[in-house]
């Protein structure tokens, strides 16, 4: 009899110990899932609030503007366009610290820039393309406060840009400018000066981020930049 009683006070004190597990478990999600969906309403609350993750839209506008001081052809223009199709950029902002960043597959842009280029009558495309991945290597050693590097094994351009935010004066002024890749620089400084701090403007309409500047070229041509993020939900996250 008292065997029966020692088994069943530990048969339900067994079954007490899974409710009781399964009820924190459930109490974890649910509160992990409130926390989400707070920072999610304070986020729809305060669109001007920047602070979070950001990822890019619009890439090939963009690109078009950061192409216009190149003077390009309309050929060239073309090739590289289809080569950024899937371009794209990540923003992340913390207090005023803010860092953007991208990985791209240079090999696309290799391969559209053999195309027009007049190496072409006496390279082979895979020579061009191993030579160009080669010059991305010494390039990313001018940055002295950004991360940048380049895989030579997979041709993978690696880029994390810095920048101070203000939010008074809605200005974003990242320390070493911003450029893509070796080629596109989002200014209008002479190669001197490529690497000096740009401050952009910013300004957030219907949930869209956009970083824009407005300068002059050498020949005092009207050029505008600009950078456009919609915000990365808080529930998607990881």
């Amino acid at each position: 009899m008292i065997r029966q009683t020692k088994k069943l006070f530990l048969g339900l004190f067994s079954l007490l110990a899974v409710f009781v597990i399964a009820g924190c478990g459930q109490n974890q999600t649910s509160d992990q899932n409130t926390n989400n969906a707070q920072k999610s309403q304070q986020e729809q609350k305060d669109p001007n609030n920047l602070a979070g993750e950001w990822e890019s839209v619009y890439e090939l506008d963009s690109l078009q503007k950061a192409f216009f001081p190149r003077g390009m052809k309309s050929y060239t223009f073309a090739k590289f366009i289809e080569a950024f199709k899937d371009f794209k950029m990540k923003l992340s902002i913390d207090g005023t610290t803010a860092k953007l960043s991208y990985q791209y597959d240079s090999k696309k842009f290799a391969k559209a820039f053999y195309e027009i280029s007049r190496d072409k009558k006496e390279m082979t495309e895979d020579a061009f393309v191993s030579r160009y991945i080669n010059g991305q290597v010494d390039f990313v050693k001018n940055f002295k406060k950004y991360k940048a590097s380049m895989d030579t094994s997979t041709g993978t351009y690696s880029y994390e840009a810095t920048g101070t935010v203000d939010e008074k004066a809605k200005t974003v002024t990242f320390d070493e400018g911003i450029i893509i890749l070796d080629s596109f620089p989002l200014t209008t400084a002479d190669k001197d000066h490529r690497f000096d701090s740009v401050t952009y403007n910013y300004e957030v309409k219907d949930g869209i981020l956009t970083i824009y500047a407005d300068m002059k070229t050498k020949d005092n041509l009207p050029v505008h930049f600009e950078l456009n993020f919609k915000r990365v939900p808080s529930a998607e996250k990881k």
